[in-house]
């Protein structure tokens, strides 16, 4: 089956993969009253991951020195769906040949 191989191919190149979507807002810390990015209201950037599991939606922390990274899991993630229709349209082509 050539479309299971071209797929094979090209999955393999898209790692990393993840699902879901990565938002950043702005946070107070902990220190009390000692901060003055947080006295001033601006507080601190973080970024989350939001995601489903088991039909529940979840989120994760995700550190500012990995952003990147998850965002192209991300991308990858998307590219990922893409091929599962575009070869599995293919799959089926194949088998009308049979």
């Amino acid at each position: 089956m050539e479309a299971r191989k071209r797929f094979m191919e090209e999955v393999t190149k898209l790692w990393p993969v993840a699902k879901g979507s990565v938002r950043k807002y702005n946070r107070k810390c902990t220190k009390k009253g000692d901060c003055e990015k947080c006295r001033l209201g601006e507080g601190h950037p973080v970024w989350e991951m939001t995601y489903y599991k088991d039909g529940k939606q979840k989120s994760k922390h995700v550190a500012t020195a990995h952003i990147e990274e998850v965002k192209k899991a991300l991308e990858n993630g998307r590219r990922l769906e893409e091929f599962l229709v575009v070869f599995g349209l293919e799959y089926i082509d194949e088998l009308k040949k049979k």
